[in-house]
């Protein structure tokens, strides 16, 4: 097998009527800003830790360990989410004082700032149990980091937080955060900025500080690990399983759909004829 290559078959069942296909995967190309690469590579504490720090401007005194694509659900009728790389910060009693929620989001999908919205309640719906005091709830980050400036500003950084639209001085001090990182606008940092080494490596896979090279030999060395190839293949190959039966269920949903046009017009043709003949029947009559 030739390094950092290896073969993808995306078994399917013969039943779905697709024939089994093989996809070459070059792992020398899975790259930081990869959806698998970048929970895998930030869920190690001494990697999320330093950025979380320098994205935010703070110091932390520890980390609870990062967890990687964190499912979290309100109730069986309610949408789930699940975050690229969840962690919470504790202080030196060992309590919980914030929580992060840490998302590399390559697509624009035109909904990223109401999803970081519901991100938060979901997190402050599963923090705050019954009988809790509203004041228990912990200061909450939602970090996004995107290649697109989807603000329009052409800036590196939004940061966002509730105050009052009569006097912006006057914060609702609710204690949620929701911040935007656009890598692709590094440049408008200035060089002393603790994150700009980091959005330039999103930007450039180019390591030039210590931080950036640690998550760079991280990344290495998941783009070489026979383990790490075989859970990117059950990965890709679950992803591509789930896409079809989202194909399937749309097209099956659409033929209901028709189906049920067809129902209601052949019902109101029905309807039709029955007061035609209604009408004829009386013309009938009439005529006697």
């Amino acid at each position: 097998m030739e390094k950092n290559k290896t073969k993808l078959a995306e078994c399917v069942d013969n039943a779905t009527g697709v024939d089994k296909k093989e996809k070459i995967i070059d792992f020398s190309k899975i790259y930081i800003t990869d959806r698998f690469m970048f929970p895998l590579v930030m869920s190690h504490k001494e990697i999320a830790k330093p950025f979380i720090e320098a994205a935010l401007g703070i110091k932390i005194y520890d980390l609870k360990d990062p967890e990687q694509e964190k499912t979290e659900q309100v109730g069986i009728f309610s949408k789930s989410v699940r975050y690229d790389v969840f962690t919470q910060q504790i202080n030196e009693n060992g309590e919980i004082i914030s929580s992060f929620d840490i998302e590399m989001q390559i697509v624009d999908t035109k909904e990223l700032p109401k999803r970081a919205r519901y991100y938060q309640s979901v997190r402050d719906t599963n923090d705050l149990r019954k009988g809790a005091m509203y004041k228990s709830l912990k200061d909450q980050y939602v970090l996004f980091i995107c290649p697109d400036d989807i603000f329009g500003a052409k800036q590196a950084v939004y940061s966002f937080q509730n105050y009052a639209t009569e006097n912006k001085n006057i914060a609702l001090n609710d204690r949620s955060f929701k911040n935007f990182y656009i890598f692709s606008n590094y440049g408008k940092l200035p060089d002393a900025h603790p994150l700009k080494p980091y959005l330039k490596y999103f930007a450039t896979n180019t390591a030039d500080s210590t931080e950036t090279e640690e998550i760079d030999t991280k990344v290495k060395w998941y783009q070489a690990d026979e383990d790490t190839q075989e859970r990117y293949m059950t990965w890709e190959q679950e992803i591509q399983l789930a896409r079809e039966d989202a194909a399937e269920a749309a097209t099956e949903k659409e033929r209901e759909r028709s189906q049920r046009i067809i129902a209601e017009k052949d019902n109101v043709l029905a309807e039709k004829d029955r007061r035609i003949a209604e009408l004829e029947a009386k013309l009938a009559e009439m005529q006697k």
